[in-house]
C-alpha cells in the first residue's frame, strides 16, 4: 500500500493533472458497505450514505435457484462455493444480483422455510464480507419448474415438448388445463405459462397475495442489512394473455408489492432499500413499462434486460439504442437504471467488441448492472433443453463451465478484461463524466462533490495487469491512498468541488 498527497487545486478540468509522491504509510482498513438509497429527478442516481454515487457492477449468482432438472445425472444448480464471492471481489465486482426462487422460499402454501432464509442469509454475509451488496431478486423463467410437459404426451407437429424452468411452486402453478407444449425454441408460449401469469395478475385463488407477503418474509429478515442494496420484484415478468398491452397488469402488481415491502421494513424497525423494477421482457418494444405514475416511491430503480445483439432484437438493432431507449424510459420516472441481466454466451473472440461496446455505453450514461451469469451448472435447464438431454462440453458464461462435473474453466478472459476495468465504485457527489478502457487499463472521471459528507472518499477500483501500481493524477483533489486487494487496487481519494481524476497502468 502507498499513498501520496496531492496538492488541492482550483483549476478548471482541462488543466492537464498532476501526478504526486508516494510515500509508503500503514495498510488502512477499507470501509464497511454503507446503506444506498436512489434518488428520482433531475439527476436521479443510486448514492451511499456518505452521498457518493454508487455504481453497481457484477454478475448474477444461481447458486440457491430452485431449477427443474431435465437429466438425473446432472444437478441443474452449481451450490454456493466458498470461492465465489472472493473471486468476484477479485474481478472488481461490487455486486451481485442473486436468484431466488418462490419455490424454495414457501414449498407449501403459508410456509416460510426457515431453512431457505437462512441460506440467503449464508450468502449475503459471504458477499458483504468481500465488499459485494446484493440484489435479491425473485427469479422466474417460465413461471416455474412444474410446467413441463407430462411424459407421454404428444405435442402437434408446430410445437414441442416442454421442459419446466424455476420460479413459483407447484401450489401456485394454476394452468386451467391448458397445454405444455411450446412455439419450438420460445419457452414462454405455451398455453399453460401464459394462462399461470394470467391467474397470477388476477390474484386467482390468492396466488398474488401469498407472493407478495412472501416478500414480506424476506424483506423482514433483512430491513436492517446495508449489505442489501435492494429487491428485484420480479424477474421477467411474462405478458400472460395479453401480448398486446400488459404493462397494466404488471404496474398493479408493483402498486401493492411496493407499499407490502415498505411496510415490512418499518415493521422490522429497518430503512429504505432500493426497489428494482423490470418490464416486460419483450422491452424495449413498446407497451411493456408501467405508466409513469404507477408508483410515489422514491427508492426505485428501473432494471431492465440488455440483450440486444446478443439474445433479441426486440425494439432496437444495437445495444447502444436498447441503452438510449433505457435513459429514456427511466427518465419517464425520473429514475435512473440499471441493467439487471446482459452478456454474451460464445465465441468470446468475436464477440469482445460487443462487450467493449456495451462498457462504454455505461460509461458514457454513467450506469452499471450485472452479467448473466456468474456460472451455469451442466445440467442447468438453459444447458439441456430437453428431458434427457446431455449437456456440451463447455459452457460459457463470465466463468467457463466444463462438463460432466461441472468443473470451473475459469474466467472468460475476453469479458474478464472488460467488465473488471476500472471503474468508480463510489464518487462523492456525482459523477459527470467517464471513460475506462480494460485492455489499457486506463480511467478518467469528472464529478462534483457537493452533497457528500466532509470526509468521503473517490473509491476506484483498478485490476493489476502485472505493470506494479496505478499512476494516479487529477485536479480539485487532496491525498490519495492506493491499496493492494487480491488482483487489483482501491484507490481511495479526497475530493472536492469539481474534481479529476486520471488512472493509468501502462
Amino acid at each position: 500500500m502507498e499513498t501520496a498527497a496531492f496538492t488541492p487545486s482550483n483549476s478548471p478540468t482541462n488543466t492537464p493533472p498532476t501526478a504526486p509522491s508516494a510515500t509508503p504509510v500503514r495498510t488502512p482498513t477499507l470501509s464497511a458497505l454503507l446503506p444506498l438509497h436512489a434518488t428520482r429527478g433531475d439527476q436521479p442516481a443510486i448514492f451511499d450514505a456518505d452521498g457518493r454515487q454508487v455504481l453497481l457492477r457484477g454478475v448474477n449468482l444461481n447458486a440457491l435457484g430452485d431449477y427443474y432438472q431435465p437429466n438425473p445425472a446432472y444437478p441443474s444448480v452449481i451450490p454456493l462455493r466458498d470461492s465465489d464471492f472472493p473471486q468476484m471481489a477479485a474481478q472488481g465486482f461490487n455486486v451481485v444480483r442473486l436468484i431466488l426462487s418462490w419455490s424454495s422460499l414457501e414449498p407449501a402454501r403459508d410456509q416460510i422455510s426457515t431453512a431457505y432464509l437462512q441460506r440467503i442469509h449464508t450468502a449475503v454475509d459471504a458477499a458483504k464480507a468481500n465488499g459485494i451488496y446484493v440484489v435479491l431478486d425473485m427469479h422466474q423463467d417460465a413461471w416455474g419448474k412444474y410446467i413441463a410437459t407430462p411424459p407421454g404426451v404428444s405435442c402437434p407437429a408446430n410445437l414441442e415438448r416442454a421442459v419446466g424452468w424455476d420460479g413459483a411452486p407447484e401450489w401456485a402453478t394454476i394452468t386451467d388445463g391448458k397445454s405444455t407444449c411450446r412455439v419450438p425454441g420460445v419457452r414462454e408460449l405455451s398455453a399453460a405459462v401464459k394462462q399461470a401469469f394470467a391467474n397470477f395478475y388476477t390474484d386467482r385463488d390468492g396466488i398474488q397475495t401469498q407472493l407478495i407477503a412472501a416478500w414480506a418474509a424476506v424483506v423482514r429478515e433483512f430491513a436492517s442489512e446495508p449489505a442489501v442494496a435492494g429487491y428485484d420484484l420480479i424477474n421477467e415478468p411474462h405478458f400472460g394473455n395479453n401480448l398486446l398491452n400488459p404493462a397494466p397488469q404488471l404496474a398493479a402488481f408493483y402498486t401493492r408489492l411496493i407499499p407490502a415491502i415498505r411496510a415490512a421494513e418499518q415493521a422490522a424497525g429497518g430503512a429504505s432499500h432500493i426497489v428494482f423494477f423490470e418490464p416486460i421482457p419483450t422491452w424495449p418494444s413498446g407497451g411493456t413499462t408501467p405508466a409513469a405514475d404507477f408508483t410515489a416511491d422514491d427508492n426505485i430503480v428501473f432494471a431492465p434486460h440488455n440483450y440486444i445483439e446478443s439474445l433479441t432484437s426486440f425494439g432496437a438493432s444495437t445495444l447502444e439504442q436498447a441503452f438510449a431507449i433505457a435513459a429514456h424510459d427511466a427518465a419517464g420516472y425520473g429514475s435512473t437504471f440499471w441493467i439487471g441481466e446482459y452478456g454474451w454466451f460464445g465465441d468470446p473472440p468475436d464477440n469482445k467488441s460487443k462487450v467493449i461496446r456495451y462498457g462504454r455505453a455505461e460509461d458514457q450514461m454513467l450506469v452499471s448492472g450485472t452479467w448473466w451469469q456468474w456460472h451455469q451448472a451442466c445440467g442447468d435447464p438453459h444447458t439441456i433443453g430437453m428431458d434427457g438431454g446431455q449437456p456440451p462440453a463447455e459452457l460459457i458464461h463470465f466463468n467457463r463451465t466444463l462438463c460432466p462435473g461441472d468443473v470451473d474453466g475459469g474466467p472468460v478472459p475476453e469479458w474478464a478484461a472488460v467488465l473488471s476495468r476500472p471503474y468508480p465504485r463510489a464518487a462523492p457527489g456525482r459523477l459527470l463524466s467517464l471513460q475506462s478502457d480494460g485492455d489499457a487499463t486506463t480511467l478518467h472521471l469528472t464529478g462534483v462533490a457537493e452533497g457528500a459528507a466532509a470526509d468521503a472518499k473517490l473509491d476506484l477500483w483498478v485490476p493489476d495487469r502485472g505493470h506494479g501500481r496505478p499512476a494516479v493524477s487529477g485536479t480539485g483533489v487532496g491525498a490519495l491512498t492506493i491499496i493492494d486487494v487480491s488482483s487489483g487496487f482501491r484507490v481511495l481519494v479526497d475530493v472536492s468541488g469539481n474534481y479529476e481524476v486520471a488512472v493509468d497502468l501502462r
